[in-house]
This record gives C-alpha cells, sequence and structure tokens, in this order.
C-alpha cells in the first residue's frame, strides 16, 4: 500500500523525523513565502514530471491548477501538498528496505540523493543489513556517519535512520524512503518521503484506517489485466513498450531492452491471449494505446500456437486499434516464415531473431 507524500512525512514525524512545514491545498502554510507544489499520487518520479513545481504566494493558485489538470504514472492527481522550500545545503538519501531473501531490513544510505538517485555509482551507496533479532545498534549508525563523512552531521544522521527502522519495524513498512534527506542549518529534514505498507499487516494496524486502499495496479495495468494478459509499468516516462508470449520471455526481453539504456513504459505478457485471436490482441493493443510508446516491440516465439494464426490475429486488430510510433516484431516458432510474410504489408519490422529485433527498437530510440 502506497502513501501519499503527506501521508508518509505525516508517520515519519511522529517518529521525531523532521519535516518542512505544508499543508493540503486549499490551505498553505502560515508565515512561508516560497513554496513547492506537489501532487499527490501514489507514484515517484513526480519531479521530473513536472508534478512538483516552485511557487510564490503571488502564483501559488494557478500553479495548483496546472497540477491538478495533470496526470502522474497514469494517476489522477488526488490532493496538492503546499510544502515550504528549504535552504537545503546537501541533498543525501536514507531507506530502510524489506529484504525477504535475506529475511531482514536494510539500511540504504548515499552522501547524494535528489531526482537522480538511480544514476549514483554503487560505490557511493552504502547498505547495512539489520538482524532482526540484534535490532538498529549504535555501530550501525556509526557505520552511516563514517560513511558520510561529516562529523557534524553525523549524530543526526544516526538518530534519523534509527527512528527509520523503528518505523519500518511497527509499521510493517516493505520501503520506508527519505530523498531528499536535506541538510539544513539546524540538522536534517525529510524533503521527501516515500512509504510503502504491506498490506497483509492491515489486520493489526487499527491506524491504518485512515489510509486508502489504492490498488497495486495503475490505471495501464488494470486495463491490460482486463483483457487476460499481465501488464507492468516499468517507468511512466518509458518510450517503449513490449508484448511477449510469455512469462519467462517477458523477463528477458525487460533485461535485454534495460541492457541497451532503453526506458521502458511498460511490459507485457499476453498469456492465454496468444491464443485467443484478433479479440484479445485488439484489447491489448487498445490498452497500451494510450501510453502512445514511440515504439511498440511485440516478441513472440511460439510453440504451441501457428505464427501465421497469429500474425493474421495482429494484423485485424491493427487494423481496429492502429498504433502510434513505430513496431517492431520479433515472430519466430511453428509457420514462422508464412507468419511474418503476412505482416509485411502492414510496415512493421520483422525479425525472425532477438538480438537484431532488439537492435531494431534501440535503433528506433535513438
Amino acid at each position: 500500500m502506497n502513501l501519499l507524500e503527506y501521508e508518509a512525512k505525516a508517520l515519519l514525524s511522529r517518529y521525531g523525523i523532521a519535516k518542512p512545514i505544508g499543508a493540503l491545498w486549499p490551505e498553505i502554510p502560515d508565515g512561508v513565502c516560497e513554496f513547492f507544489v506537489k501532487a499527490q499520487v501514489p507514484v515517484g518520479k513526480r519531479g521530473k514530471a513536472g508534478g512538483v513545481r516552485y511557487a510564490t504566494v503571488g502564483d501559488v493558485e494557478q500553479i495548483v491548477e496546472a497540477t491538478v489538470a495533470q496526470q502522474f504514472g497514469g494517476f489522477a492527481v488526488e490532493k496538492i501538498y503546499v510544502e515550504e522550500r528549504l535552504e537545503i545545503a546537501k541533498e543525501l538519501y536514507l531507506a530502510v528496505a524489506t529484504e525477504r531473501e535475506m529475511g531482514c531490513h536494510t539500511i540504504i544510505f548515499s552522501s547524494e540523493g535528489g531526482m537522480d538517485i538511480e544514476e549514483v555509482a554503487e560505490d557511493r551507496v552504502l547498505r547495512v543489513s539489520i538482524e532482526p533479532w540484534l535490532g538498529f545498534q549504535p555501530f550501525h549508525g556509526v557505520r552511516l556517519a563514517s560513511f558520510l563523512g561529516d562529523a557534524a552531521a553525523g549524530q543526526s544522521l544516526l538518530r534519523t535512520a534509527q527512528a527509520l527502522y523503528s518505523l519500518a519495524v511497527d509499521q510493517d513498512a516493505v520501503l520506508v524512503e527519505i530523498n531528499p534527506l536535506a541538510v539544513v542549518e539546524g540538522g536534517l529534514v525529510a524533503a521527501g518521503a516515500k512509504v510503502v505498507l504491506d498490506d497483509n499487516a492491515r489486520f493489526r494496524h487499527s491506524d491504518w484506517a485512515g489510509y486508502a486502499l489504492r490498488g497495486e495496479r495503475s490505471p495501464l495495468e488494470e486495463s491490460i489485466a482486463a483483457t487476460g494478459a499481465v501488464g507492468v509499468e516499468v517507468d511512466p516516462l518509458g518510450d517503449v513498450v513490449a508484448i511477449t508470449s510469455g512469462a519467462g520471455l517477458m523477463m528477458a526481453t525487460l533485461d535485454l531492452l534495460i541492457s541497451t539504456d532503453q526506458k521502458v513504459r511498460a511490459i507485457v505478457d499476453l498469456g492465454g491471449t496468444v491464443l485467443s485471436g484478433s479479440d484479445g490482441l485488439k484489447g491489448v493493443l487498445t490498452a497500451i494505446a494510450s501510453a502512445r510508446p514511440r515504439v511498440t516491440f511485440l516478441n513472440a516465439f511460439l510453440q504451441t500456437a501457428h505464427c501465421d494464426d497469429f500474425a493474421r490475429g495482429l494484423a485485424e486488430a491493427h487494423a481496429n486499434c492502429p498504433l502510434e510510433g513505430r513496431i517492431v516484431v520479433r515472430l519466430k516458432g511453428r509457420n514462422g516464415e508464412v507468419g511474418r510474410q503476412s505482416l509485411i504489408h502492414l510496415g512493421f519490422e520483422l525479425h525472425e531473431d532477438l538480438r537484431p529485433a532488439i537492435e531494431a527498437v534501440s535503433k528506433h530510440l535513438g
């Protein structure tokens, strides 16, 4: 269950972690002249998409109206949070995540926080696993402070990490993230926050009653699921949607696209819709058309179904719901050559082997 940012920050505050002064629109923080207007949606990467915008008292209403009219990651804006602008000396990153394979929580810290945290070099990120029977200990905090290399902020970092760990354990959180953890005059402040709670633990948290039970799937994922296929939205800012003919192929395709530095908007496993002819494929194409990908990559390796039957269904579906952008098709299996030949007139870029198809996707995305 993804909390909205203002909910996450209220929870952090309960554990003694400082946060900026903020209010839900139409309220604005008292005594503040400069703000950040923040769209409240249960997805990340709002900043790059225009969901976090600077405002002053004079233009805050205009910026709120413009923000409310947008969607982020397929989600309409539920609420607007208006928050004071901080004078930030440095941005850090701090999170506590559940490591299911290891059976423990891990503290993740970097001295280079902010919107581009995913691009920070691995040697600039510290991971400290906490044994459940031991809990957070002072020596864990010492490791974090030493990695930061700032004695003045080290003690504040230790206290913040300890509080964040306590929150994660007490609240059955899958992820608690502060990004950025702002270094300001007087200490550390949670300038950005994300909290994901384990909904399976709801029965033991009466204090969760005020949290909306938001679906785990985005609107795009819901529309794909309605066709009988399985879709995962990977990056709301991605340029390519990949459609595959099986779960294993789905993961392999995603890995290959990411290895070539492509931003994947969504990836789809057709599942049983492979055998459902044009009706099932039409539904899938209709669902992904709303994402308006620059490239649609259809990767089908068929062993039970016949490629020519599949190609016929794809052609009929495309006639009913033509997709924008370039379409790259890798079609292999029984009657593969016949199937590919039947699609030539549609202008698709056709391949039998996977590697040239991936290279074609990369070429079109430049």
